[in-house]
């Protein structure tokens, strides 16, 4: 047999082998996804893990591995080891596909697994920094409020500043827009306040959150007193609000005002 032949022959399979491997982690990965699925969860994250052992270089590795570190924190309780699954993700596969949701959930980990905002804000900050939009969106959001909770108002201003402006019309630029007004509404600033919550309402996708920009929005225009326009707000509000006293004591008492300041 020549070189040539030889290494064509060597070629032929490796790919053979290479597809049958891939072929068995797919199988795998499905069978332990179908655990999953069916709420077996202690024993989906052990084919998971033993995806990983025998199969370290399959495309589905980092899954399995991210998949086992969600289900330790969220539904076995084992919240440090889920830690350590997500961060061997991070070392051991850290330009796969799943590295940025890695890192979103370890700081997610440290909000709400532990309430260290401190430590939750310097993962976000991590998160961030990845290209993913999806994760540079929900973690510059995330970021913000963590930032608020530790007393850190300005950075969470600049933080949320740059989640809409980068993703006006992204998945949490509402409630983005929302905290910017009522962050800007506790300062004072209710000219900004009226802004955001009026960019708020043009992008919601969520109808509480809706509703809620609508009531502060009726607020700020109270307090610029365009009273008949924030009494307009409320009306519209009344049929769907939560707590249907507090919006009729507040038209009532926003149309005795209307009447008074008339005289």
């Amino acid at each position: 047999m020549n070189t040539r032949l030889a290494l064509v022959l060597a070629l032929a399979l490796s790919v053979a082998g290479c597809e049958f491997f891939d072929r068995q982690a797919t199988q795998e990965y499905e069978a332990a996804t179908k655990r999953w699925n069916a709420g077996e969860y202690q024993a989906a994250v052990s084919q998971y893990i033993l995806l990983v052992k025998e199969h370290p270089f399959s495309p589905l590795a980092d899954n399995a591995l991210y998949w086992v570190g969600v289900t330790q924190f969220l539904y076995l309780g084992e919240t440090e080891k889920a830690l350590e699954t997500l961060r061997l993700l991070l070392k051991k596969y850290p330009r796969r596909d799943m590295a940025p949701a890695a890192q979103l959930q370890i700081a997610e980990i440290y909000e709400l697994g532990y309430n260290d905002y401190p430590r939750a804000i310097e993962e976000y900050r991590k998160a961030s920094q990845y290209p993913d939009k999806d994760v540079r969106e929900k973690s510059l959001y995330s970021l913000a409020d963590n930032l608020i909770r530790v007393g850190k108002i300005e950075e969470a201003k600049e933080a949320w500043l740059t989640q809409v402006s980068e993703f006006p019309r992204g998945s949490r630029a509402d409630i983005g827009f929302y905290r910017l007004g009522t962050t800007a509404y506790s300062q004072g600033q209710i000219d900004n306040a009226e802004l955001y919550y009026r960019k708020s309402l043009a992008v919601s996708k969520d109808k509480e959150i809706g509703i809620k920009a609508k009531f502060a929005l009726a607020q700020c225009l109270e307090a610029e007193e365009s009273l008949q326009e924030a009494l307009k707000i409320y009306r519209e509000l009344e049929p769907e609000y939560p707590n249907p006293a507090a919006i009729q004591i507040k038209i009532k008492a926003l149309e005795a005002r209307i009447i008074k300041k008339s005289y």
